[in-house]
């Protein structure tokens, strides 16, 4: 290379300080500020995400549930199902219900009233009344327990809670899905589902 050739001196220089100048803005990104380690976090939607996007519902503590027996009105009545996973309809007894849906529960009562003797032919069906209460935390104005609301997202469960207060993040909103393990939690946008029993938290910005 002719020192008098400002082409060729570009393009050594820029092979040879690339690569330096790479090293530098790794290690300043290195250097910046990281989120808490205290909480495990996953960035891909989670099972019980996609379960959620399908339509699928399974009964869990809190949820309500109408039984409907139409060859005989008199076993019909509403139910809670209690923190056991347990209602009780009328002469079915005490029967479990946790992570069922629906159609199973009309197929497990039908047979629990042919078993007993009660209905030859049990005709009922079961709908589900009200879901149990999603919850929110952290920067927003009314943290605590909500109604859950069918095909709600994250920015509108959080105006159900007051909205945002200043010193919220809007880019590290996460939620703990029902029945995920103890601290891990899925990261989310604004848009993404919500589901019954779900914990959204609201992290306060870094600066």
């Amino acid at each position: 290379m002719q020192s008098g050739d400002p082409v060729k001196s570009r393009s050594f220089l820029s092979r040879c300080l690339g690569p330096l100048f790479v090293a530098i803005a790794l290690t300043v990104g290195a250097c910046g500020p990281q989120p808490p380690m205290s909480t495990a976090t996953i960035q891909q939607p989670s099972l019980g995400t996609q379960n959620l996007r399908l339509g699928e519902y399974r009964v869990a503590p809190g949820d309500r549930l109408r039984v409907t027996v139409l060859s005989d009105t008199e076993l019909s009545g509403e139910y809670e199902v209690d923190s056991t996973g347990v209602i009780s309809p009328r002469m079915a007894g005490r029967v479990i219900v946790l992570g069922m849906s629906t159609p199973e529960i009309e197929a497990m009562l039908a047979d629990r009233y042919r078993a007993g003797g009660y209905l030859r032919n049990p005709r009922l069906s079961v709908d589900l009344v009200s879901r149990r209460p999603f919850y929110i935390v952290g920067e927003i104005n009314r943290p605590g327990s909500f109604p859950y609301v069918s095909g709600i997202n994250v920015v509108q469960a959080i105006a159900i809670a007051g909205g945002y207060t200043r010193r919220a993040s809007k880019t590290r909103i996460t939620i703990q899905r029902f029945n995920a393990q103890q601290g891990q939690e899925e990261t989310v946008t604004e848009d993404s589902p919500v589901g019954p029993g779900d914990i959204i938290r609201v992290p306060e910005r870094w600066f």
